[in-house]
């Protein structure tokens, strides 16, 4: 039975195997047809999605994104005017994220400044840099950037 082993699709493609096998899991590959001894057997149609899929992901496309697109073509359906509506969306939110962002920025040059080398704050109890700082109604939530780091690792471990 002719066809590609998990191994040599994950070196193909660039992903790991329990990646693979996770897309799968969730639906978002095709199950393989399996070799009489049990072993997945995958087509280079596998290796054009699962390269499709990486790239979707770096445009920012969610897995649940790319199912739907994957979904389109499988059906024959062209997927290019949905691909480009959930784009404008994704655009939006990226613009939205920025400002956000820079209102933050502002906010913590602006704390930073006030006591960046004019005193030694004495630090009994709790931080007064932290204490004394303007408190500023943000929108923008989730600003805890190790947080975000920590999530990410484990978004990265999980993927294999």
């Amino acid at each position: 039975m002719a066809g590609i082993l998990i191994g040599d699709l994950a070196e193909r493609t660039g992903l790991t195997a329990p990646t693979i096998r996770y897309y799968e899991s969730i639906g978002l590959l095709k199950a393989p047809t399996r070799s009489a001894t049990g072993y997945r057997r995958y087509t280079d149609t596998t290796v054009e999605e699962l390269r499709f899929i990486k790239k979707a992901q770096s445009l920012g496309f969610s897995l649940e994104e790319i199912g739907e697109i994957l979904k389109l073509s499988r059906a024959g359906d062209a997927p290019c005017s949905h691909v480009l509506d959930l784009s404008r969306r994704h655009l939006h939110a990226v613009e939205e994220r920025i400002q956000q962002l820079t209102r933050f920025r502002d906010q913590l040059t602006a704390e930073v400044a006030k006591w960046d080398g004019k005193r030694q704050p004495t630090c009994e109890g709790l931080c007064q840099i932290i204490s004394s700082a303007e408190e500023r109604e943000t929108d923008a939530p989730g600003l805890d950037l190790h947080a975000r780091d920590v999530r990410a690792g484990a978004r990265r471990k999980s993927r294999g």
